[in-house]
């Protein structure tokens, strides 16, 4: 296991973001290679054509009069970029999901997430766990790091993130007992006068003291898109708010004995339903995901004294469903894109988290940060596991290296992870997944008429195999091969479940044979880390 990596950032903030910047210079340009080649479309005109709009279309960043403005000049200083460059990087996200709504075969950069607030029984304080799922797996874990801020006249925040992302935004805590945990929320929602989320959330967690002084700055701030801020306080109070534009839904509670509480991306307002908006997989997603979790809760309540340390362990080890081949199978809270698990205690000082490469399964090892505001220190520890298969851990990172691969076009690349991803996770449901997209990548790449007879066949064989938030792809692909290779296709909208990939089914079908592959595989594009396939006509 690598040393953790502990920064301290004292006195100055310019100076402070300035010395950062330095350090950051080579892992950053890492970083926003990876994050370029994620809203890519491939095609390179219209490519530089949308990080032309994404540098002007958030220039307006650099006008707020926010802490996060000047540090972001002195951070990208550092860098020897220009701020515009940064801005461009730091919110990728939220462009993919603007640009989402015109053009779906945007890959997404989901911050796929779940939150767990519960009650630490030994402790004696209520404790936040975060697991943060983003694509970017092999660039977010190896330069991945703690900040401390220990700036005048504000209070001290210890921030959990990576090489490239200088801020306390994503997951971090203060000394006044707040923690902040950013989930991301997927609606049609676009307010081009709002705010960057990391300026949301760098201003929550520098100013945060309670429920009252976190609600008062979402109310009166705006955003570009919908995001969740998850938010525990020191008095065992928590806040789960759902920022849209300039509408504000959300939900508060008490954290107490006995109970743990679950969020992932599912979205507050009963106005909104998740199912509704692209990318279509979130519902399903964030089901399974809740399904998963509500499995982890009960097993826990059932200790007599709830720890951090249980939770922790809980959060980076799969259900027994995922190590095995069931007919009923559900989408893990801990995932392949899982770049970092950890539990937060703000007010005793202390955090704990699973280190090493992504995803971050719990083999045993883990790290104790603690006397965070007093002398912090990092301890490597050692604990009883779940006994959880090395072939399984290597299998989820082949297959989120796969994704990986993919989004930086090397597709050779991209078959060989899925192909080990495959070997290594035999005997479980995601050895059919891995499969699935092993044929996928085939369909997009091979055109032999031989090879495309054999892939038919073998999405009709893996069919009664794959989940079902993939069966439905399925049959779109044996739709597509049926009509390429026989100039017709037995399938109808009755084998399809999922109304919105009815439509895509019923769309492809007004394209000509002789365009069909053409047509659909432009702008296709496998969303593994989703379990999704996300069409041009979608």
């Amino acid at each position: 296991m690598e040393e953790p990596k502990l920064i301290n950032l004292i006195g100055d903030p310019s100076e402070s973001f300035y010395q950062l910047g330095l350090k950051d210079r080579e892992g950053h340009t890492l970083l926003l290679e990876h994050m370029k080649t994620v809203l890519s479309l491939g095609i390179p005109k219209v490519d530089k054509i949308l990080q032309e709009l994404a540098g002007s279309f958030f220039s307006g960043q650099l006008e707020q009069k926010t802490f996060f403005k000047k540090w972001l000049e002195n951070y990208s200083s550092g860098l020897d970029i220009s701020s515009k460059e940064l801005i461009f990087a730091l919110l990728l996200p939220e462009l993919s999901s603007c640009l989402s709504k015109w053009l779906p075969s945007v890959s997404s950069s989901m911050l796929g997430c779940s939150s767990f607030f519960f009650w630490d029984d030994k402790e004696e304080a209520p404790v936040h766990g975060r697991v943060l799922d983003f694509p970017l797996v092999k660039t977010f874990d190896s330069g991945e790091r703690t900040i401390l801020y220990d700036f005048p006249g504000l209070p001290k925040v210890y921030s959990f993130g990576s090489i490239g992302f200088p801020f306390p935004s994503i997951t971090s805590m203060n000394e006044y007992g707040v923690t902040l945990a950013l989930h991301q929320k997927f609606t049609d929602i676009l307010n081009i006068h709002g705010r960057s989320v990391f300026d949301i959330g760098n201003q929550l967690i520098f100013e945060s003291k309670d429920l009252e002084s976190a609600l008062n700055i979402l109310q009166n701030t705006t955003s570009f898109t919908t995001w969740c801020f998850n938010m525990t306080f020191p008095d065992g109070t928590w806040l789960s708010a759902d920022l849209m534009g300039d509408k504000l839904v959300y939900r508060t509670g008490v954290i107490t004995k006995g109970e743990i509480t679950y969020f992932n991306n599912d979205i507050i307002s009963e106005s909104y339903k998740t199912e509704d908006y692209f990318p279509y997989a979130i519902g399903p997603h964030n089901k399974m995901r809740t399904y998963s979790a509500q499995e982890k809760i009960r097993k826990l309540l059932k200790k007599k004294q709830l720890t951090d340390l249980d939770v922790l362990k809980s959060m980076g080890t799969p259900n027994k469903s995922n190590l095995k081949n069931d007919e009923v199978w559900n989408l893990d809270t801990l995932t392949p894109s899982s770049v970092h698990i950890v539990t937060m205690m703000p007010t005793k000082g202390r955090a704990l988290s699973i280190a090493g490469n992504a995803p971050k399964l719990f083999m045993g090892k883990f790290h104790i940060h603690k006397n965070i505001w007093d002398n912090c220190t990092i301890e490597e520890k050692s604990a009883k596991s779940s006994n959880i298969p090395i072939q399984f851990q290597t299998g989820l990172r082949h297959y989120a290296l796969a994704q990986v691969a993919f989004d930086h076009k090397d597709i050779v690349l991209a078959y060989h992870h899925i192909q080990m991803s495959h070997d290594e996770l035999k005997g479980t449901k995601w050895e059919a997944i891995s499969q699935f997209f092993f044929l996928v990548f085939q369909f997009m790449k091979e055109s032999h008429s031989k090879i495309r007879s054999s892939l038919l066949e073998e999405f009709q064989v893996l069919l009664p195999d794959l989940p079902p938030v993939l069966k439905d792809h399925a049959w779109l692909f044996i739709a597509r091969l049926e009509r390429i290779l026989h100039k017709s296709t037995r399938v109808t909208t009755k084998d399809i479940q999922h109304p919105a990939l009815k439509k895509v089914f019923e769309m492809e079908m007004k394209i000509p044979n002789v365009l069909l592959h053409k047509a659909t595989t432009l702008l296709m594009t496998p969303r593994l880390d989703l379990v999704e396939v996300i069409y041009p006509l979608s």
